[in-house]
């Protein structure tokens, strides 16, 4: 698993390093009152716009942001 990185572009989150192809998400993040959720998603768009979203609400914030290849890593 590699550590996505993300950077403001244009006023919009890019992810880099996203495989061509067979590319998956872990997405994790807390909230003000404690609460940790994670979200894996195999969708480019959507973990960029779930990272804007954390990246725009005061409330929130990102723990840590991975993708992988499907099929590689010992969670495959």
């Amino acid at each position: 698993m590699v550590k996505a990185s993300e950077t403001p572009q244009n006023g919009a989150t890019q992810l880099l390093d996203w495989p061509d192809s067979g590319g998956v998400a872990l997405i994790t993040w807390h909230t003000a009152s404690g609460d940790v959720y994670e979200q894996e998603t195999a969708s480019r768009q959507e973990a960029q716009e779930l990272l804007a979203k954390i990246r725009s609400n005061d409330q929130l914030s990102l723990v840590s942001a991975q993708v992988r290849r499907v099929g590689i890593g010992p969670d495959s």
